[in-house]
């Protein structure tokens, strides 16, 4: 009771630094098994919050970390959200803005009735356009067979005849889909292009998808956490793995 006692008013990398001591364990064989960067193990123990990269990113450390040495997940981050958790700030009255008072309703529609067209002309517009067209197609009958008729048309008799065209035909853009569930958390780095997609912990039941044009560069940290689907066909992403990490290229070349 008293150990527990003692613990519990230490700090979250102490109690981290407690357990790595108490299992024998040095930095470098930490970083090892649980694939988190040495720095960032370091980072974690001396609570030095800004060298890690986001917020996702700590808690997510937090938790790995924590399991892996079998420390309390709970009082770690319960510690860690006490020391991190920013200072209310102060109320400030915002200036009252001065509103404008409406326009009359019989004004805006006063404005509407004298701008552009009005209801009532669309039977005299449907007419003139139903003339316009009558006209425009006996003027075109009229005069085509005397102007246009290719038999009179002596340069029409010596054109060579026409080339046919080569159509190329167009390259079908195949759109590849990746999703990926993790039973566990496990570390994940995506990209596509030189774009990074995704970088983080992907904490245990949670599932994120991708698709596009590819190719997709996957490398995950715990290959036994995650289950890989690519265009909803199952991927072995154990095969080919360098313990239990493993770079995977979607579609592979």
């Amino acid at each position: 009771m008293e150990s527990m006692a003692t613990e519990s008013k230490n700090s979250a990398g102490e109690l981290l630094k407690q357990g790595r001591l108490r299992q024998r364990l040095s930095i470098a064989e930490c970083a090892k098994r649980t694939h988190i960067a040495t720095r960032f193990i370091e980072a974690l123990e001396e609570e030095r919050w800004s060298l890690l990269p986001s917020e996702s990113h700590r808690l997510g450390f937090l938790r790995l970390y924590s399991r892996f040495l079998g420390v309390s997940v709970d009082d770690v981050l319960s510690l860690y959200s006490q020391k991190s958790a920013p200072a209310p700030a102060a109320k400030t009255e915002a200036p009252v803005e001065k509103q404008k008072p409406p326009e009359p309703t019989e004004r805006r529609i006063s404005d509407r009735r004298q701008v552009g067209w009005s209801p009532s002309s669309i039977p005299q517009l449907i007419g003139m356009a139903i003339l316009l067209l009558v006209f425009s197609w006996v003027i075109y009958h009229t005069v085509r067979p005397r102007f246009f008729d290719q038999n009179q048309m002596p340069w029409a008799r010596r054109r060579s005849p026409a080339q046919p065209r080569l159509v190329v035909p167009r390259t079908t853009l195949r759109i590849h889909q990746v999703q990926l569930k993790a039973h566990a958390d496990s570390w994940l780095r995506v990209t596509a292009k030189n774009e990074l997609l995704f970088e983080g912990i992907l904490p245990a039941g949670s599932a994120k998808e991708w698709s596009g044009a590819g190719p997709f560069q996957l490398k995950i940290g715990n290959v036994h956490a995650v289950t890989l689907f690519w265009n909803n066909q199952p991927v072995d992403v154990a095969a080919g793995a360098t313990g239990n990490t493993n770079q995977i290229r979607i579609p592979p070349q």
